[in-house]
């Protein structure tokens, strides 16, 4: 499936940034500075936890590294500190409070496959790989058995946060955004957010080439028999690694790791979100195949599962018979009949129908797309545009809207994206004083 996105520019803010997932975007910490360097001294004290100078210079350290000019001037230096605290404060009060909440919990298991990951990502990055990674942490004075233990912690405070503001994030309709204040920010930041580039908004139809009825038939055979060894006490994750037409199944066992509602085509997450922990479904169909399906766990508003993917074979006569179809759509659309009713009848529905993209973005898209849509021109219909995603071959009809040329951004195009930032603040410090007028803070500098 093509995947579109609306090209959004970086907006740049001060230091005190909105809270809303900052901890899970944090660098990790510095691999360690000279105990002797810091003054760890409590600089605050946040319920049952304090927090030291020394987490607040760590901080810094990080800041160094992301390239940030730290102030030498004392006054001003303080100031930065005092943020940095009020940071910390914020994703302290956070993470307690989801430690309240019986609802969110992080397992155990979780936290060990995800620094495993971390680590294994950032050996790689070594040329000498995972030795050369653990001299590269000697030399910072640790060992990788409490960087490992670090990077836990680290990762832990990051998953409750996460899902204590996942939590809180059904609140944020309800908060209110003047236009005054919309056109304020804008203002304000006019100067950072630099120039809009050249992009193209279009609109398209995806043809899919679909299996005969009989092709359909056998892989759903094939899935109840798949189904059936399961039932016999076989591996799930070793039968999706032996069947599955996944692609990296033989890698992943068929797991899809955690997804919400709304991540997965329809007939697939009503099955897996309807479906008993442990229990196998039946096959499910879907335009991808058949799947079988299997929820491993389940928490607030999120399954973890594995499936088994059996896709129907596809013969050169199915195909042709899609690119047949793709013409007959394009030659539909030029002779101006409906859009959205040729869309309806002929199209891929879980594709996206309208997209924009920067023209530095084009070349994400599949082989194909980028050359029309840079050189097209706005009103033209251009295609078939046969290509394969996810394991199926496709047709894409597409109806270039409009071109744009680069610029500086208007107050109108940002306004969505601003009233959004400015909600998801006021629901942070909405959130934040709640926390405080709950909790014991003392600041000590």
């Amino acid at each position: 499936m093509v995947r579109g996105r609306f090209w959004t520019p970086r907006l740049t803010p001060g230091l005190a940034f909105v809270l809303v997932l900052a901890i899970a975007h944090l660098p990790p910490r510095p691999l360690k500075a000279q105990e002797g360097d810091l003054v760890d001294r409590i600089a605050a004290v946040v319920g049952d936890s304090v927090i030291t100078m020394t987490q607040i210079q760590e901080r810094i350290f990080q800041l160094v590294a992301q390239g940030t000019e730290i102030p030498t001037e004392p006054s001003a230096l303080a100031r930065m500190q005092r943020e940095i605290l009020d940071q910390i404060i914020g994703e302290q009060l956070i993470v307690q409070a989801a430690l309240r909440d019986s609802t969110i919990l992080v397992m155990e298991s979780d936290l060990e496959e995800m620094v495993a990951q971390d680590i294994q990502g950032r050996a790689r990055q070594f040329p000498g790989g995972q030795a050369a990674f653990q001299t590269a942490l000697q030399g910072q004075g640790w060992t990788l058995a409490s960087y490992r233990d670090f990077l836990r912690g680290q990762v832990r405070q990051q998953q409750l946060y996460q899902q204590y503001m996942a939590k809180r994030s059904r609140d944020l309709a309800g908060i209110v955004v003047l236009d005054s204040e919309i056109e304020t920010f804008f203002q304000e930041q006019q100067a950072n957010l630099g120039q809009r580039p050249p992009s193209v908004a279009f609109t398209q139809i995806i043809v899919l080439s679909s299996p005969s009825d009989s092709a359909k038939a056998t892989a759903r055979a094939e899935a109840e028999r798949i189904r059936g060894l399961v039932a016999d006490g076989e591996d799930f994750a070793a039968l999706a690694r032996r069947f599955s037409d996944e692609p990296g199944a033989e890698d992943s066992g068929g797991d899809l790791g955690w997804f919400r509602r709304g991540d997965m085509v329809e007939a697939f997450e009503e099955a897996a979100f309807n479906l008993p922990i442990e229990v196998v479904s039946e096959p499910v169909e879907t335009p991808f195949g058949f799947h079988i399906i299997k929820v491993e766990r389940r928490r607030s508003g999120e399954v973890r599962a594995r499936h088994i993917l059996l896709q129907p074979e596809m013969s050169e006569g199915d195909r042709v018979r899609a690119q047949g179809v793709a013409s007959d759509v394009l030659a539909r659309l030029e002779a101006g009949e409906d859009y959205g009713a040729l869309r309806d009848e002929f199209g891929d529905l879980q594709a996206p129908d309208t997209l924009e993209y920067s023209f530095d973005q084009l070349r994400e898209l599949p082989p194909g797309f980028a050359e029309p849509l840079m050189q097209g021109d706005p009103g033209q219909v251009v295609g078939p545009i046969e290509y394969e995603a996810q394991g199926m071959l496709r047709y894409a009809i597409i109806h270039i809207e409009d071109i744009r040329q680069g610029g500086e951004f208007s107050l109108d195009e940002l306004r969505p994206q601003i009233r959004e930032r400015l909600q998801q603040e006021k629901l942070v410090d909405k959130i934040l004083e709640e926390l405080r007028n709950q909790t014991y803070v003392q600041i000590r500098i």
